[in-house]
């Protein structure tokens, strides 16, 4: 008969579980560079005005078809609306000036 304590057999559970990360690491994108010459960044200062007010505009254009979009606020018929009152305001200030 063993003297000892019987030993318990151990069985490790996994614990954390940890998510495979991939090998090869992301890459970095390409680097732009500024422009030196002035008449080179007059250019570039009118083009990045230039893309903003197209993206702009071409955003309400897609938000006035779609009904809506998360850059502009409120849905279509809100902004119809708002823009009714807008001009109803306008005209009976037109109108109040005239008299």
């Amino acid at each position: 008969m063993p003297q000892g304590s019987l030993k318990k057999s151990t069985t490790k559970s996994p614990g954390r579980i940890k998510k495979q990360t991939s090998k090869t690491p992301k890459k970095a994108a390409p680097k732009t560079l500024a422009p030196k010459k002035r008449a080179a960044v007059k250019d570039a200062q009118i083009a990045r005005k230039h893309t903003a007010a197209l993206t702009g505009a071409t955003e309400k254009i897609l938000a006035a078809k779609i009904g809506h979009l998360e850059l502009l606020k409120g849905t279509r018929k809100e902004l119809e609306e708002r823009e009714r009152k807008k001009n109803d305001k306008k005209k009976k200030n037109t109108n109040n000036q005239g008299k």
